[in-house]
Formats: structure tokens, C-alpha cells, sequence
């Protein structure tokens, strides 16, 4: 219901009014905040003044060290926040309309998603979407799930056993695990080895936070004791070297162990433990909502029927 201060808000409560309160919380100073928007600081402090009369509310409070906003004032720097992020993206959406490039989708995958199957599906997508234009960020599972939940991306491709509430997961791939060591390796003659055979060797470590790492040391906890890691890198070609020097063993997703040709010297055995077989998801924020560009690219990553659909 629009209630006579709603409309005043409706009034007075302008997109540059809003980031001025914004720009005012981050550096406490009018006067800084007018320069880094090209305003004059008498028009800066007129703007307050206007819409604190216009409120019946006070905004600042100024102080020794230059001016705070009063709780009134951070309510709506709070929302300015996302309001101009909103704006970020719909200037991004403008341009892209604008260029004849017809959306703009944010994507972060994990490193799993990467080296495995997204190219080629992100290949098919922009065949039958050439005018979206795709932002691919590599990152952990646990960061995309809070990016995705912070609204920084629009879709995340991610492995995980323990996503945080307020996401939508949609099955997208299998993966198996296998276990990486050097050609000779004594275990190497072995078709297939359970993890608890594992437990003694040196390993090579993907860094913590990953899905994968988080994963490895979850079950090495279940039975009861602490992988010997050797040593811990960023990348699973990075892992894949360690194991080619005889470092270590490892796990990593079978299929990025297919081009063996880059890493003479290693091999991989099936792993059997029924964790070894991992789900890849396609995840949105539940309450979003996504862009043409953004909801096509969900379709096209999602390659399950509805009733695979799970909500955390």
C-alpha cells in the first residue's frame, strides 16, 4: 500500500540521493563522498538536508571526526548497497543490448566442472546463444555457494556435500573418482582398490576449501586418522605432476585423467568406495531471478528430469 511516506520516498529518495548515503557510510565525510561523485559539497548536504525534511527523520550526525549516519541513515545505506548492485547489472544488461550482445551471465564453477565437461557444454550453449556473452570464475564450491547466496554470480556449477540453505541444486553430471599415482607404484597392478588401502601412502593435496580436499579428509577422519600430506597445490594439473615425480598419490576425477599423454609416468586405479562417485550440480539462489540469458544457461547445464530437483 502506498502510505504518504512511501510516496515520499517515492519522491525524494533519488538513485544518486541513495549512492551519496552509501558513499557517506563508507568514508564518514560529506565532502569525500560529493568528490568521488562529481558533486559539490553544498549540493551533497542539500540533498540530506531535502530528504531528511521530506522524511521527518535525521540522516548524519557530525562529529569530531567528520559526520556518522543515525540508524535511519545505515537502514538505507543497507539497501542502497544492493539497489546499486542492481543497477551494476542492469547497466551491464544495457550495454550488452546495446553492442547487439543480447544478456550477460555471471558463471562460477569449480575446478572439477572445469577440467571436466563445461567447455564442451558451455560450447553447445553459445552455438545455440551466440549474442550471450558468458563470465566464467573458477572457484571453490563453498565460495561460489556463498557468492551465489550474496547475489556476486548467477549460476554456479559446483560439487558439494553440504550447501548452505537458501539454494536451489539441479543434478547435472557423475563423476568417479580415481586414485593418481606413478607407473611401478606398488599398487599401481591393482583393477580397482577400496580408500581404506590408501590410508599409509604420502599424499598430494588439492588446497583446503575445495570440495574435493573437504571431501578426502572427511573420510580419512571416518576411519579414524590423518592423511600423511606431502605436499598441498592450487590445480589437479599441479597434482598430477607431484604424482608423475613420485610425491604421492592422489584422487581426482577420472575423466580429467584421460589425456595421458600430458603426464607420462602416471596411472590410475578405480576407487570403490561408494562415495567415490560424486554429483555435480548446476545451483541458483532459490529466491532469484534470473535474467532470459541466465535461466537459459541453467537449462542448458541441467541435463536431469524435474523429479532430480532438489532444494536445500
Amino acid at each position: 500500500m502506498c502510505t504518504p511516506f512511501v510516496l515520499r520516498l517515492y519522491d525524494h529518495l533519488t538513485l544518486r540521493t541513495l549512492k551519496l548515503l552509501q558513499t557517506i557510510g563508507e568514508t564518514r565525510s560529506l565532502s569525500k563522498a560529493a568528490a568521488q561523485l562529481h558533486i559539490v559539497p553544498s549540493a551533497a548536504s542539500r540533498r540530506i538536508i531535502a530528504l531528511e525534511d521530506s522524511l521527518g527523520i535525521t540522516l548524519l550526525e557530525r562529529t569530531s571526526r567528520g559526520v556518522e549516519l543515525t540508524a535511519a541513515g545505515y537502514a538505507i545505506a543497507k539497501y542502497a548497497q544492493s539497489i546499486m548492485r542492481d543497477i551494476d547489472q542492469l547497466n551491464d544488461e544495457l550495454s550488452d543490448l546495446a553492442s547487439g550482445i543480447r544478456g550477460h551471465v555471471r558463471l562460477s564453477a569449480s575446478a572439477s566442472a572445469i577440467v571436466q565437461h563445461l567447455p564442451e557444454d558451455l560450447a553447445h550453449f553459445l552455438q545455440l546463444y551466440p549474442d550471450v556473452r558468458v563470465d566464467l570464475h573458477e572457484d571453490t564450491s563453498a565460495s561460489i555457494a556463498d557468492k551465489l547466496l550474496r547475489g556476486e554470480t548467477d549460476v554456479g556449477v559446483l560439487v558439494s556435500h553440504d550447501v548452505p540453505d537458501g539454494l536451489l541444486l539441479m543434478k547435472s553430471k557423475r563423476e568417479e573418482l580415481a586414485v593418481v599415482m606413478p607407473l611401478g607404484h606398488r599398487l599401481s597392478a591393482f583393477a580397482s582398490i577400496g580408500f581404506r588401502e590408501l590410508i599409509d601412502e604420502d599424499w598430494i593435496a588439492l588446497r583446503p576449501g575445495t570440495a574435493l580436499a573437504t571431501l578426502i579428509n572427511s573420510k580419512a577422519k571416518t576411519l579414524g586418522t590423518i592423511l600423511r600430506t606431502r605436499i598441498e597445490v592450487n590445480g589437479m594439473d599441479s597434482v598430477c605432476r607431484m604424482v608423475q615425480s613420485g610425491l604421492g598419490i592422489a584422487l581426482l576425477p577420472a575423466v580429467a585423467l584421460r589425456p595421458y599423454e600430458r603426464f607420462p609416468g602416471i596411472t590410475s586405479v578405480q576407487l570403490t568406495d561408494d562415495w567415490a562417485v560424486r554429483t555435480i550440480h548446476v545451483a541458483v539462489k532459490a529466491d532469484s531471478q534470473l535474467s532470459a540469458a541466465a535461466q537459459a544457461l541453467v537449462e542448458s547445464l541441467w541435463s536431469v528430469p524435474d523429479s532430480d530437483l532438489l532444494k536445500s
